[in-house]
């Protein structure tokens, strides 16, 4: 079975979103350096952080006029992504669509990603507990394989630029005037972005925010890994999340590998998209090599075309698999949304970030589906059977009886 060891992780994360939890954990001077940067969680702390960049702005404005002068283009909105408050993941992905979304409504052509590194040697300092699985050179490591790649996803994405220091984006900024993302950046006074506000405006009407698209060449890559291995079945990627931070969010993974085994495999092609930290680990016995596509793991285009190509993408809540959630083309069943010993993943927080629980995207597509249990294989095998059949009748097909019973591949 896919269940493997895992005795020398931690059994447990100990909370650590209250103030108290954290001076407790991290002691009064880290919490000290880090109020600074702190993005508000609420709607009037956050405009009242705006009003506060807005004057800041107005202050450092005619000392930086004449050093930004010619170094951005009028049609161009530059998204600042600040590391001294935004993630190094796939979250990522969130500020993408919302530097989209400001562009066109600035009317604006295109989109230019510029990265500012964070004030701990191109990081921002971390929790002990976080910065112990996930250490600065992998914190930049993942700058130039997960969030620089992201931002390739934007259709208007002119391009990227990784600043050497914090100190090059005021005239950058400077230059950008009010086309800019978040509006009102400053560097000395920076804002991440928050989820609730494209969720927010998804549901007060506005159309056309999940845009990530993969590249036309990642397309030829997945097809030519697809082709030869199909034979004319559908393809059905199942993501897992086995990963050292969180444990409790970690996929089932007997549970996955045993809902593989039972789908006919005259009609289902299933292929597993592991965590990019396990992938050079050796596989679990439970799978043969050609059971998993592992450059998917390493390469975010080509993850996202997989995704695309796919006849549904199945696994639980994590932001690699959400990413495929920000753009039209990929079907999706996310299971294990709530985990409510992870903090991050308790109901208050998931609502703090402007999901309604038990609810749906609001831009998702009729083949995307948000699913509030945990992943058992009763609940997998019940919603994928539901998935096909909506898929089925959107597509006039005959109905062909249940999707997983094919109970002689159990063993």
């Amino acid at each position: 079975m896919m269940g493997v060891n895992r005795s020398d992780r931690p059994a447990s994360v100990p909370r650590l979103t209250s103030i108290l939890d954290t001076l407790r954990t991290e002691g009064p001077a880290w919490v000290w350096r880090r109020l600074r940067y702190r993005t508000p969680a609420t709607a009037s702390g956050r405009h009242v952080h705006r009003w506060l960049r807005e004057a800041l702005g107005m202050i450092a404005a005619p000392g930086r006029r004449m050093l930004g002068r010619g170094l951005a283009s009028q049609d161009t909105l530059y998204a600042f992504y600040d590391l001294q408050v935004a993630p190094i993941t796939y979250d990522s992905a969130w500020f993408a669509i919302a530097a989209d979304r400001e562009r066109r409504r600035q009317g604006l052509d295109r989109v230019q990603f510029v990265v500012v590194p964070g004030m701990l040697d191109g990081v921002r300092e971390e929790r002990a507990a976080y910065d112990a699985v996930v250490d600065r050179d992998m914190r930049l490591w993942r700058v130039h394989n997960i969030v620089l790649p992201v931002f390739s996803l934007v259709p208007s994405a002119l391009g990227y630029t990784l600043l050497a220091s914090r100190e090059a984006a005021g005239p950058l900024r400077a230059a950008a005037a009010a086309r800019v993302y978040p509006p009102s950046y400053e560097p000395a006074l920076p804002v991440g972005h928050h989820p609730a506000d494209i969720l927010e405006a998804s549901r007060a009407g506005e159309t056309g925010l999940a845009v990530l698209r993969s590249s036309t060449q990642a397309q030829r890559f997945v097809e030519q890994w697809a082709g030869p291995r199909l034979g004319g079945r559908r393809l059905v990627t199942i993501t897992v999340r086995d990963y050292a931070f969180m444990v409790a969010r970690n996929s089932n993974l007997d549970a996955w590998a045993t809902f593989a085994r039972r789908l006919d495999p005259a009609r289902y092609r299933t292929v597993f998209v592991l965590d990019t930290e396990r992938t050079l680990d050796p596989l679990p016995p439970a799978l043969d090599p050609d059971d998993v596509f592992r450059e998917a793991s390493w390469n975010v285009q080509l993850r996202l075309a997989l995704y695309e190509r796919s006849f549904l993408n199945l696994g639980v809540n994590n932001g690699p698999f959400l990413m495929a959630a920000l753009g039209p083309r990929s079907r999706l069943l996310v299971f294990k949304m709530i985990t409510p010993s992870v903090p991050q993943t308790t109901e208050e927080f998931m609502r703090k970030l402007g999901f309604e629980v038990g609810g749906q995207l609001p831009f998702a597509g009729p083949f995307q589906r948000l699913v509030w249990e945990d992943d058992r294989l009763d609940v997998i095998e019940r919603e994928f059977a539901a998935m096909v059949d909506r898929i089925e009748a959107a597509e006039g097909q005959p109905a062909r009886g249940p999707a997983t019973p094919e109970r002689g591949r159990e063993g």
